[in-house]
């Protein structure tokens, strides 16, 4: 099987004037040239695992600390490609030496994908793959990069044999479960599944995902939106999701916000105007502010004296209590598509993570 043509010489040649020998100091020991194998005639064999491993240790803190710095705002644009092509130079120098060294194409793969690279990326992958079958983090792989090309049967596939290798991987229970969410229509088009059996599966493998690594928040966000993704919600579940994600102690400023909405949406759905009300008093951070708008305009929408006028006519004539919950129940529950209300976190944390964690390739 032939590896993939990396890009990173042909595509940034232009932005840096060191020449590819100039980066050679930075992998230690020099692979030999074809000149100089000829010359002596002896065979030169590829360096003992613990050579690479000790090169890829070097080459993933490198990868590292070039990415932070260049979130962190430390890096200009042109010294950051510089740097990451010299990255790539020194994986290219690796696979050079041992094209079949699995850590290697699995660090290399994700380091590609982390650049955007996503088919050389899956080159890498599959190429791991055909020599190591067994690896569940390149099943994962692999199945990411065919969900993101939309060849959802395909990676359906290979998301279920990560799971089958490693059922204890908190990640791949939860990309299973966002795998079903996202082509759940086209799976039951297809017979995969009932309309039933998909949801019972996303919301199943979500669970699981927080089951198996429960401090994870990203996952436990995912739990709680994945209530709005099915026909026929435990709203009171959902609820007590929510009440709980409220109570970590290490939520962003926006997250907890996001959890407040999240928990007066439930009340909403459940009838309990009051305490969605109650909820949305305190303002938020302003990506968050149009949503909360929204939620309060739909309380309001019903007039319903018991909620919105207390404050503001005080002898406007009450209801009955049971009358003023179907009302309010009512009101969050018509127009949703007008509420667009799920505050899905997933364009901040990404739909299908690549789950790069140096040094060890084999992490998921």
């Amino acid at each position: 099987m032939n590896l993939p043509h990396t890009p990173f010489r042909a595509a940034f040649a232009a932005l840096i004037l060191l020449p590819l020998g100039a980066f050679a100091a930075d992998t230690g020991d020099s692979a030999p040239s074809d000149k100089e194998a000829a010359a002596t005639g002896r065979t030169f064999a590829p360096p003992p695992p613990s050579i690479i491993e000790h090169k890829l240790m070097d080459i993933t803190e490198d990868e590292e600390k070039v990415f932070a710095e260049m979130t962190s705002g430390q890096l200009q644009q042109e010294e950051f490609e510089r740097r990451v092509v010299a990255i790539a130079y020194r994986y290219d120098e690796l696979v050079a030496r041992d094209p079949n060294n699995v850590e290697t194409l699995i660090l290399y793969g994700k380091f590609l994908r982390r650049l955007g690279k996503n088919t050389e990326a899956n080159g890498f992958f599959v190429h791991a793959d055909h020599i190591s079958p067994n690896i569940a983090v390149v099943k994962q792989q692999i199945g990411n990069y065919l969900a993101e090309e939309g060849n959802y049967a395909e990676a359906l596939k290979y998301y279920r044999k990560a799971i089958e290798l490693e059922p204890k991987e908190a990640v791949y229970h939860y990309g299973l479960g966002e795998l079903v969410a996202t082509f759940r229509d086209k799976y039951v088009a297809n017979g995969t599944f009932s309309e039933k059996e998909a949801e019972d599966k996303l919301m199943a493998e979500f669970a699981k995902a927080c089951e198996l690594d429960p401090a994870n928040k990203d996952f436990a966000f995912r739990r709680g939106e994945a209530f709005y993704d099915v026909a026929d919600p435990d709203w009171n579940a959902a609820l007590a999701l929510w009440i709980e994600m409220a109570e970590r102690t290490n939520l962003t400023p926006y997250e907890r916000d996001a959890v407040r909405l999240h928990t007066a949406r439930v009340y909403c759905e459940l009838g309990r105007g009051r305490e969605a009300r109650e909820l949305l008093l305190a303002d938020v951070v302003p990506i968050l502010g149009a949503t909360r708008a929204r939620l309060l305009k739909r309380l309001s929408q019903d007039n319903n004296p018991d909620d919105d006028k207390a404050n503001v006519e005080i002898t406007a004539p009450s209801i009955p209590e049971a009358e003023a919950k179907k009302k309010s129940h009512a009101s969050c529950n018509s127009n949703h598509a007008a509420l667009n209300c799920r505050l899905s976190l997933r364009a901040h944390r990404g739909r299908f993570s690549s789950n790069i964690r140096p040094p060890s390739a084999r992490d998921a």
